[in-house]
């Protein structure tokens, strides 16, 4: 298990996701901030800045981007990569217990979204200051609950792409993917809306599309979910559960899929 982990990190490095998420974060997180740092708004004659509690928010938006395309790149492209082709074959008679697998994507996964949670707080540090980073009142809690459910999230996002990048191949997947959270979102916007009550999902009874819904990844209320716990809200068990249990269905479909090395039409280098 080590060694398969330790392997997975080196693939890592020599593939240059590491570099790709220190120069790609960094990028978006400090520029953005530095922008945002320079810009006034001016509310009924009033003009104020936005200050480095406004910028807390903000950032976590450009965290959640980042985020979800580190998630998207590993499971479209790294995860699935030693189980196509020539080198399922290869793998799959590898004596190791092919549950070892998917648990150290997760865990190679996780590592490079802690990294990019570091880049987040460094590029906020970079812009404000260690004094801004240093406050009583800096929300180091709340990000660390929103950190913890996000990694939850994403892991799932991650783990279903790279079994569908098994199954459907990895340019299916992305639009695959990408059409599924989209119509996700718009489900969950729907629900919202017809609930009366912002953040608080709704389901017709009698509308077998949004019974499905009910007990798919709640994709459609991640954002609201997000915004509930960076201020200081609680987000439902059942949400929490519902990621998890995905969390181990695709693992198990992962597991399953690599017992049965995929064969490819086309021959790869």
């Amino acid at each position: 298990m080590t060694a398969l982990f330790l392997e997975n990190c080196r693939y890592v490095l020599r593939s240059r996701m590491v570099l790709f998420v220190l120069v790609f974060s960094s990028i978006i997180h400090y520029s953005g901030m530095k922008f945002l740092n320079h810009v006034t708004l001016s509310i009924q004659g009033a003009v104020s800045i936005l200050g480095p509690k406004e910028a807390v928010y903000t950032a976590l938006i450009f965290q959640i981007f980042t985020s979800l395309c580190i998630a998207a790149v590993y499971g479209i492209w790294m995860a699935p990569y030693a189980h196509r082709g020539e080198r399922g074959v290869l793998t799959h008679v590898l004596p190791i217990s092919k549950i070892n697998f998917p648990i150290c994507y997760l865990l190679c996964c996780g590592l490079l979204l802690l990294i990019n949670q570091l880049v987040m707080i460094g590029s906020y540090t970079g812009v404000f200051g260690f004094a801004a980073v240093l406050k009583p009142e800096f929300p180091w809690w709340l990000l660390g609950k929103t950190f913890l459910f996000q990694l939850l999230c994403l892991e799932v996002v991650m783990s279903g792409l790279a079994v569908s990048s098994l199954f459907f191949g990895q340019v299916a997947t992305f639009f695959i993917g990408g059409t599924f959270i989209f119509v996700l979102q718009i489900l969950g916007a729907i629900a919202s809306v017809f609930s009366g009550k912002p953040g608080q999902e709704v389901y017709s009874s009698t509308g077998i599309l949004f019974l499905i819904y009910k007990n798919l990844p709640p994709v459609g209320e991640f954002l609201m979910d997000i915004k509930k716990l960076i201020t200081g809200e609680t987000v439902g068990v059942a949400h929490w559960l519902l990621w998890f249990v995905w969390l181990l269905i695709f693992n198990g479909l992962f597991f399953m899929k690599t017992k049965y090395p995929t064969q490819e039409r086309s021959t790869e280098a």
